[in-house]
């Protein structure tokens, strides 16, 4: 008997190792940080969020353990976040909503900066003010890198684009009237497709946009089955795959999926989210989790505000 349950614990253990582990949501909690964007290094096995509320960096291990990483006198409210393992860099957008500890009047839908610091020890790199190239209300939110290591910028209250080359240089990339309609927030996600265009969601009409990185004249819009009104961060898994978080009254995560080099698209899964306002997505090897942000509950005045956050499994 002791034979045969021990040759049994044996087919377990051996069971166990060779199914892959499912992943999970991860569940956190802060002091009321509100999240809005996630990036993932895999160089470190770690998640990095900023913070609406507290203009900080934050490291996230998949128990849900959540730690302050970078705290700079500088960051009013922490939005896009995007970390580089080969150059061990983190970029953040810099903005100012006016919900931010450190807002001001001189600073509240205006500023647009980016902040880079080392990944590993949050050293600061470079700052860069990108409101300072054009007048008028401006608010960084979302940061793409191509393959050469240039970065791209949305500007939500500017119709630009602003592009950061590898020698530092900061300059409006592609301006439109496409990109500007009305008030709120215009441009929003961004991502770098391998193919030499940029993807480019419009949060408030739901638009995609196929933007050329070697002619940035050339703006094309991606036809849709339906406006994703509340397109919010976007992450492109493959050439042909593009998830996007949508919130406001959607609460959802899409997956679209384009077979003509994004001329035009097709909703082909879509989860709705368990907490709400949904507003990024992460890539962590096979697995996909969003970071449902609760957003909602901070900017609603008598709503009661919160400190627990998920990152749900798509």
């Amino acid at each position: 008997m002791i034979r045969r349950n021990l040759l049994a614990s044996v087919a377990l253990a051996i069971l166990a190792l060779a199914t892959p582990a499912i992943a999970q949501d991860i569940a956190f909690s802060s002091d009321q940080s509100y999240p809005e964007s996630v990036t993932y290094s895999a160089k470190q096995g770690i998640f990095m969020l900023g913070s609406v509320t507290q203009g900080l960096v934050a490291k996230l291990d998949k128990a849900g353990k959540y730690a302050p990483f970078i705290s700079d006198d500088r960051l009013v409210s922490t939005v896009g976040l995007l970390v580089d393992d080969a150059s061990n860099t983190l970029w953040i957008t810099n903005s100012d909503p006016g919900v931010g500890a450190r807002t001001t009047a001189v600073t509240q839908g205006t500023l647009a900066g980016i902040a880079t610091y080392d990944a590993t020890t949050g050293t600061p790199k470079a700052y860069y003010d990108l409101g300072g190239l054009s007048q008028g209300a401006h608010f960084a939110n979302d940061i793409a890198l191509d393959a050469a290591g240039n970065a791209y910028v949305t500007d939500s209250f500017a119709p630009v684009i602003y592009k950061i080359d590898t020698s530092g240089k900061a300059s409006i990339f592609a301006q439109s009237p496409l990109f500007l309609a009305g008030e709120g927030f215009n441009l929003n996600g961004i991502a770098w497709h391998q193919d030499g265009y940029l993807l480019v969601g419009k949060y408030n009409s739901g638009e995609l946009f196929r933007v050329s990185t070697t002619d940035p004249g050339d703006i094309e819009q991606v036809k849709l089955p339906a406006a994703l009104v509340g397109a919010d961060g976007i992450r492109l898994i493959d050439g042909e795959h593009l998830l996007v978080a949508q919130n406001l009254k959607a609460n959802r995560t899409v997956e679209l999926t384009s077979a003509d080099g994004w001329q035009s698209a097709t909703i082909t899964r879509e989860v709705a989210s368990e907490r709400s306002m949904p507003t990024a997505a992460v890539t962590v090897g096979d697995d996909i989790y969003v970071l449902n942000s609760r957003l909602d509950t901070l900017f609603d005045p008598k709503a009661a505000k919160v400190g627990d956050y998920l990152l749900q499994q798509f």
